[in-house]
Formats: C-alpha cells, structure tokens, sequence
C-alpha cells in the first residue's frame, strides 16, 4: 500500500455578497480530521471584507500533518465573534496541499453567519 500523503499547506479565500464582514469581528478557521484533531487553523481580524469583494487567499497553520485519507472525511469550521451586532453573508473555498502535490477541497456558497449563529461546519472531500 502506497504511504498516505501528509498535509503541508491549507488557503482559503472568501467572497462577500451584499452584508460584509465587520473590520473587528474575528474569524477563526478550523480544518479538522474525523476524529475531531486539529490539523489546521487561522484566526484573525482581517479587517473589513467589503460587500461583492473577494479577500484572500489566506494561509493556515498546519498544526498537525494529517494523512489525507483522516482529512477525506473531516470537516472545517468557520466561525465569527463580532464585537456587536454583524451579520457576514459569503461562499469560500478551502484548499488542502498535500505532501504528493494532491489536492483536497471544501467549498460553500450563500453561508450567513452573524451574532446570534455564529459558526457552521462543512465537510472535505
């Protein structure tokens, strides 16, 4: 059996729609494997991301370097802590490198997060 490649690098990039995300609510992305450890992760600010605009992409930290066939069936959380009242309305598109040059992706599209719904979880694969 071949060995299992191994992640070195994870991006993701967003696109706004037509509510922003607040210059000061703090965004956190997780990716994890399925058995719920942390392989990589981001948290910022990141400023403003202004409506009908694209930001990223943004690099995250490899915590762990998870064997891809862990991360086929994991997940990535999004999350937002505003600082208020701030509703986020967007789609991204997650990218896991892996130590073969493989590829694993997650993306959504029309995610709404805000204040009173603050995080959403979405399968890899």
């Amino acid at each position: 059996m071949p060995d299992d490649p191994t992640l070195i690098g994870a991006t993701i990039s967003f696109h706004t729609f037509n509510d922003d995300k607040d210059n000061d609510t703090h965004l956190t992305v997780t990716v994890r494997q399925r058995d719920d450890i942390i392989s990589a992760r981001v948290d910022d600010d990141f400023g403003v991301f202004h409506n009908n605009e694209d930001n990223g992409p943004f690099a995250l930290k490899v915590i762990n370097a998870s064997p891809k066939s862990e991360l086929q069936t994991g997940n990535v959380t999004l999350r937002i802590d505003p600082n208020g009242n701030d509703t986020w309305r967007f789609n991204f598109f997650l990218d896991l490198i892996f130590s073969d040059a493989s590829h694993l992706t997650a993306q959504a599209d029309g995610i709404d997060l805000a204040q009173d719904r603050q995080q959403q979880a979405f399968g890899i694969g």
